[in-house]
């Protein structure tokens, strides 16, 4: 089925959701604090993190905003807090569902395999002519058909300026559709962020970004790429 982080330090609770689970088919590690999360993180490959909120020294928040910029594992946040504001910012933090507890473990098994079991729809039309956005999937598809995962920041930004074909994407445009102030230091992780995407396109296709930097005005797509999956999330 997938393969899955739990952040839980309830070890009742943990041993609890482990064993289920399993049971129910799912490849499923345990971490019992942020520490201790990104430990197995740099030894392991997962598909779906689940995190609970309240954890000793750093908050389940830090982690899902760390998995939002860095990654491309979908994420579920579990918590006892159940108000608007904390499933507000749990969504504005990345999390692609938010869970009350208690948690039932059948309807946990099935998000999981919701968010990991996304089929990508084929259009080999469009892909034949076009670079290709899939939001669901956070993918890059180049006329060629090589596929190149982003990271969320990068799904943003590229979707953001697929939905502009015609335009010129102004810095401050970009930087507020990635959720950044308009400052000299946020301007600089633009311009790394794009270069790094670039690379990645480059080494994973052998083709260039259909995405040009404007002298003195932003940023626009020299080619036309599709999006497919509805509307980006915050209106990226």
């Amino acid at each position: 089925m997938a393969r899955v982080i739990l952040v839980e330090d309830d070890a009742d609770l943990q041993n609890s959701l482990l064993d289920c689970l399993e049971i129910m088919g799912h490849s499923t590690l345990a971490a019992e604090s942020a520490v201790d999360f990104y430990q197995k993180l740099q030894s392991d490959i997962f598909e779906v993190a689940v995190v609970d909120i309240n954890l000793p020294y750093y908050d389940g928040f830090s982690i899902v905003e760390y998995l939002s910029e860095n990654s491309n594992i979908k994420i579920i946040i579990m918590s006892v807090r159940d108000a608007l504001e904390d499933r507000v910012h749990g969504y504005r933090s990345g999390a692609d569902i938010y869970m009350t507890k208690p948690i039932d473990p059948e309807e946990l098994s099935a998000a999981i395999s919701s968010l990991a079991g996304k089929k990508r729809a084929e259009h080999p039309s469009a892909s034949a002519v076009a670079w290709v956005y899939r939001v669901r999937e956070m993918e890059l598809t180049a006329p060629t058909g090589a596929i190149i995962s982003l990271t969320r920041r990068e799904a943003r930004f590229v979707s953001y300026l697929a939905l502009r074909p015609s335009s010129v994407v102004t810095r401050e445009e970009a930087l507020r559709a990635l959720g950044d102030a308009d400052t000299e230091r946020s301007r600089r992780n633009l311009d790394t962020l794009l270069s790094r995407l670039r690379t990645k396109v480059k080494e994973a296709t052998g083709a260039s970004l259909p995405i040009d930097t404007v002298q003195g005005r932003g940023f626009s797509a020299t080619q036309e790429i599709v999006v497919e999956g509805g509307l980006p999330a915050d209106g990226a």
